[in-house]
């Protein structure tokens, strides 16, 4: 057998060098066979690249290092699992999109907590958005905003928070004629407060809701808070005929808590303590008892 040529060897330990470097590891410790095929193919090597700078971008940016730490040795086990070159192509890809969402939220979270204005807002949390007494998760809860339901921003405190791996601010709100404080990461600001107050309800088809009457609160509107099968909780105006008596009292008996109840929900305006049209919602347009 004749040698190598000089220029061949050469070449060949320059191949098997620049695909050792490529991949985020040593190539020359690779066991597993994603690993080996991560070393062997230009493609996967650059996916673990790629994979590798937005997990460090992440866990810089991330206040919750221990979970982003526990993700990414869940997804390792994923990829060892992998028997062929598609499927470690696959979970690079996905995990590299997961990673790239999670840091797009930071960002936006950090943008809305530096740039927290006053004026109306409406809530983003599902199904409610958490009012407190204090500018904390461990505040006094006074009551909870349906989502899309309107508050008002009279101050920020500057005391940054970061609530289920969303940064944001403590902001001091009026609502239903009281003072709160809400996380800014789950309230976003309206373009405007005329176009709030001259937006008319959309026409949308009524649909029904069964399930147990959870709450009932008032102040410059009242709402009617329903748990469904599942467990989740929906809140709405309350328009319905029934309503009526509750909300000329700002009360409801308190023997309707657990009611088994069938709502037709539409939409419905609701409205400052001046009468002044806010945005519209979810209205429980009628209520059906059911024992």
């Amino acid at each position: 057998m004749k040698p190598m040529p000089t220029l061949l060897m050469f070449a060949a330990l320059l191949s098997l060098s620049i695909h050792s470097q490529a991949a985020s590891f040593n190539c020359a410790k690779a066991k597993s066979y994603s690993e080996k095929e991560v070393c062997d193919s230009k493609q996967l090597s650059k996916l673990d690249e790629d994979l590798d700078k937005v997990f460090k971008k992440v866990l810089a940016t991330t206040s919750d290092k221990a979970s982003l730490k526990t993700e990414q040795a869940d997804w390792l086990k994923e990829r060892e699992a992998c028997s062929d070159k598609s499927c470690i192509t696959d979970v690079y890809q996905s995990r590299i999109e997961e990673l790239n969402t999670q840091l797009e939220n930071v960002s936006d979270s950090r943008i809305a907590s530096d740039s927290v204005s006053l004026g109306w807002y409406k809530a983003l949390a599902k199904p409610n958005l958490v009012v407190r007494l204090t500018p904390s998760v461990t505040g006094e809860k006074m009551g909870n905003v349906p989502v899309d339901g309107k508050v008002n921003v009279i101050a920020t405190t500057g005391k940054a928070d970061s609530i289920g791996g969303r940064e944001g601010q403590w902001v001091k709100i009026q609502w239903q004629g009281k003072e709160g404080y809400v996380f800014s990461a789950f309230i976003s600001k309206l373009s405007s407060n005329s176009e709030s107050s001259t937006r008319k309800p959309s026409k949308s088809t009524s649909k029904t809701l069964s399930g147990k009457i959870a709450a009932y609160e008032c102040g410059d509107n009242c709402y009617l808070t329903i748990k469904d099968s599942q467990g989740t909780e929906h809140s709405g105006l309350c328009t319905a005929s029934a309503c009526d008596k509750w909300n000329e009292n700002a009360e409801m008996p308190s023997s309707f808590i657990g009611k088994k109840v069938k709502i037709t929900v539409g939409r419905g305006k609701q409205v400052d303590g001046a009468g002044n049209i806010m945005g519209e919602m979810d209205a429980f347009d009628k209520i059906e008892m059911l024992n």
